[in-house]
């Protein structure tokens, strides 16, 4: 009687976790408390939050396949010793690709946020505004130097 509720268990786990991994996939995964890969930076910023689980997302949905294998092979096959083995390695088999996962997301998560962090504090580049171009021109050659914006330029900023 153990092994066959076992068995659901470990199904109903594998099947949470390979929606999970899906929804990571697709960047559907909305940002929580409980699942994914959570951590400072990813909790304190959406996009981090749905770039670190899209790189675990492959190891979540594996967990997720192998997981449910093991259940509904351990359900399947009649109560004897290989039906425990099953379930062990089902179980351990999740566990560990959703470590993998954890921990590949973290890694990620931890990248992402050194280059955020490095890229917003480098100061902003000064306009190469042309110098034959008048102060309050906002001309053709002012609109290429600037990108097309002339108010981002201290010589186009008053036109």
């Amino acid at each position: 009687m153990v092994v066959p509720v076992l068995a659901a268990v470990l199904i109903l786990a594998g099947l949470v976790v390979g929606v999970v991994g899906v929804l990571a996939a697709t960047q559907r995964l909305p940002r929580n408390r409980v699942i994914g890969v959570r951590t400072s930076w990813t909790m304190a910023r959406v996009d981090a939050f749905r770039r670190a689980n899209r790189v675990a997302a492959p190891a979540f949905v594996g967990a997720g396949v192998l997981g449910l294998l093991g259940g509904v092979t351990a359900l399947l096959s009649p109560v004897t010793a290989a039906a425990v083995t099953l379930l062990v390695v089902g179980a351990l088999a999740l566990l560990v690709l959703l470590g993998v996962g954890g921990v590949l997301g973290g890694r990620y998560a931890e990248a992402d946020r050194e280059a955020t962090l490095e890229a917003e504090s480098r100061p902003a580049q000064p306009c190469s505004l042309p110098q034959n171009v008048p102060d309050d021109s906002c001309g053709p050659e002012a609109r290429s130097a600037c990108a097309g914006s002339c108010a981002i330029c201290p010589k186009g900023a008053g036109a």
